[in-house]
């Protein structure tokens, strides 16, 4: 056996038919079986031939050298002849084939990744027609919005159905099957239109999903309307309006040159033209606007007919300001019966140098007031009006003059918008100072319930070229009662040296000293004045019209500095002075804007900026309703930012 096994494994090449099984197995030789070999000569015998186990040795091993073939792999092939045997091959490939593919894992996810690329590209599709709807319906939606605002103005003369056809015919959307809804007020005092508009769009790849179209439904609903418009123009009037806008360092107005009030006036009058040419105009009710007219400088001039209208104190009447800014903050609810403490000589700065008494040159005023509360028409206010030629005419009345009070002019303003005012105008309209068609003003604030003819847009402009400064006034305390001066003449005999006789017998009674008599005239102390004393009231020193400056220089420092070596003058007038400063005032001015933008009031803040310093840029833009309320110009381009306010006050009354 061994030595057969040995011949089988050393012999030669097998014939080229055993060589084309073993050429076609293709699997290694550890592992095909082995099967005998087949002799050509034999093979139509082979059927006969005896089972031979794959290991053993045929008989006639002797004239057919064995070799250890390799079969291909599966079942064996038929042995009835070569057609058989061709047969054989076929399938075996075939089955080898099949079987390799059963064996191999490469491109296992290729059936899924065909899935998901499916939906992919479905989904890519559907995403395209959704946003060609979108870019359709934002079309659509702008143009409808702009033909709304446009069919509904009421300045509009054509149809509205041909001003939104128009519309849509430009804008090549003149497919759209639109008719729009008007409805309008009987005297033309508003006008409301409605737009619909429905679109269907045939999809790209909608269909592979059986989505055929996309619809998508707009609207659009605009309405302009002539309703109550109260406006408070707060207008800054002081010294520094007065400055040449091509050459501000001139220490004096030069008449070559135009000043910052030169471009005031007519960009107010060009607001209030257009103004009444939006909300009053002459198809209009007559009352549908009311423009109050606010100077301010320092102080507020109420006027002798605005003043009529509130409750002034009656302890001078040399002016008709009033210490508005001695009241809470946030606090703009003046009512005809309120009490006001009124304006008392509270002048202590010159415009030009802006010095404080005491501590500079500035030489004193006996009965002149300067600053303080300049008691002139053309600096009064004008409350409640609705006749544009008397409007224009305060308007062109404004002059320069005096420091700068931003909150006091914004808290008149705002004042004169409030519901508690309504009592004043109430008293004006009674005296002829204001027309009865405004009766009712101001409307309350703003609730949403009330109808158009019952309430009113709130509008405060408010204007400045500088920055809060100073306030000043007379504390109560030194208004009434007694002033500490006594006389041996009379009660009411109060007099500088020009009256000899007043002077000579004029005392300042200080308790608690051993000679509490001080005699003006001669400058000294006494224990008891010869004669009856008669004590002088505030009252009775303030009738003679001096300045608190000029009292307190003439009569009453030489008395304390005896007394006390470190008074002076200053130090007098901050005892005797209300003051309102600089961040104290600016602190007021945002409480009031504050409390006048909330929901509860809902007044609209609009602010102008002229050539200001960073302060009062800053300080306006915080009071305005928004930034984009607050204008920040040169004095040239004042008209413009009117112009603009009055635009967006009348935007403001479309509702989108």
């Amino acid at each position: 056996m061994r030595r057969r096994k040995k011949t089988l494994r050393n012999s030669s090449t097998p014939p080229a038919e055993h060589a084309g099984i073993v050429a076609h197995c293709p699997m290694p030789a550890k592992r095909c079986p082995r099967i005998r070999a087949i002799a050509p000569s034999t093979r139509d015998n082979r059927a006969n031939l005896p089972e031979q186990r794959p290991n053993s040795a045929p008989k006639h091993a002797h004239t057919l050298p064995r070799k250890r073939l390799f079969a291909p792999c599966g079942p064996p092939p038929e042995r009835d002849g070569e057609s058989s045997m061709v047969t054989f091959r076929h399938e075996s490939r075939t089955a080898r084939r099949l079987a390799r593919f059963l064996r191999e894992e490469d491109g296992a996810l290729i059936h899924l990744a065909m899935q998901i690329f499916l939906v992919m590209l479905i989904c890519t599709g559907i995403s395209i027609d959704f946003v060609r709807q979108e870019e359709r319906r934002t079309k659509i939606q702008n143009t409808l919005d702009r033909a709304a605002l446009a069919a509904a103005s009421l300045s509009q003369q054509l149809d509205p159905a041909l001003v939104v056809d128009d519309y849509l015919k430009k804008a090549g959307l003149d497919y759209l099957d639109v008719t729009p809804e008007v409805a309008q007020g009987s005297l033309g005092e508003w006008r409301r239109v409605t737009v619909k508009a429905t679109d269907n769009m045939h999809t790209i790849f909608g269909g592979l999903i059986n989505i055929n179209s996309l619809e998508v439904a707009v609207a659009s609903t605009a309405q302009e309307e002539i309703g109550n418009v109260e406006i408070s123009l707060v207008l800054d009037i002081s010294g520094s309006m007065n400055e040449n806008i091509y050459y501000p360092t001139n220490s004096s107005y030069d008449g070559r040159y135009p000043t910052r009030m030169d471009k005031l006036r007519p960009a107010a009058l060009a607001f209030v033209q257009k103004m009444f040419d939006t909300v009053q105009p002459s198809s209009a009710p007559a009352g549908r606007l009311s423009i109050s007219i606010v100077p301010y400088n320092q102080q507020v001039t109420l006027g002798t007919k605005t003043s009529a209208a509130f409750s002034l104190s009656t302890d001078h009447t040399k002016n008709t300001c009033a210490d508005i800014e001695a009241l809470s903050d946030g606090d703009f609810a003046i009512s005809a019966s309120r009490a006001l403490q009124r304006t008392m000589y509270g002048d202590s700065f010159d415009y030009a140098g802006q010095s404080a008494l005491g501590q500079g040159t500035w030489s004193v005023q006996k009965t002149t007031y300067i600053e303080n509360c300049p008691n002139a028409t053309a600096a009064a206010v004008l409350a409640f009006a609705n006749n544009q030629t008397t409007i224009n005419s305060a308007i062109n009345a404004l002059t320069p003059g005096g420091d700068t009070a931003i909150d006091v002019g914004a808290r008149w303003g705002l004042a004169l918008l409030d519901p508690a005012a309504r009592t004043a105008l109430d008293k004006l309209i009674v005296k002829g100072y204001a027309s009865s068609d405004l009766s009712g003003r101001p409307f309350d604030y703003s609730t949403g319930s009330q109808t158009v003819s019952d309430s009113a847009m709130k509008v405060l402009v408010l204007m400045t070229d500088g920055q809060n400064t100073r306030s000043y006034s007379t504390k109560s305390a030194y208004r009434t009662g007694a002033s500490g001066f006594v006389s041996t003449s009379s009660a009411t005999a109060f007099a500088d040296s020009s009256n000899s006789t007043a002077w000579s017998k004029l005392y300042y009674y200080a308790p608690g000293r051993t000679k509490p008599y001080y005699r003006l005239y001669d400058k000294t102390w006494y224990s008891t004045p010869s004669g009856t004393l008669y004590p002088i009231t505030w009252e009775t020193i303030w009738s003679k019209n001096y300045t608190l400056q000029y009292v307190i220089n003439t009569f009453l420092y030489n008395p304390m500095k005896a007394i006390d070596s470190t008074v002076t003058t200053g130090s007098i007038y901050n005892d005797m002075s209300v003051q309102s400063e600089f961040t104290q005032k600016d602190s007021a001015l945002l409480k009031l804007c504050e409390v006048a933008k909330n929901d509860l009031h809902g007044i609209y803040i609009f602010t102008v900026a002229v050539n200001a310093p960073t302060a009062g840029k800053t300080i306006l833009r915080q009071c305005a309703t928004s930034e984009g309320y607050a204008y920040d110009v040169n004095a040239e381009d004042l008209t413009d930012a009117f112009s603009s306010i009055a635009s967006a006050i009348n935007a403001l009354r479309l509702t989108n």
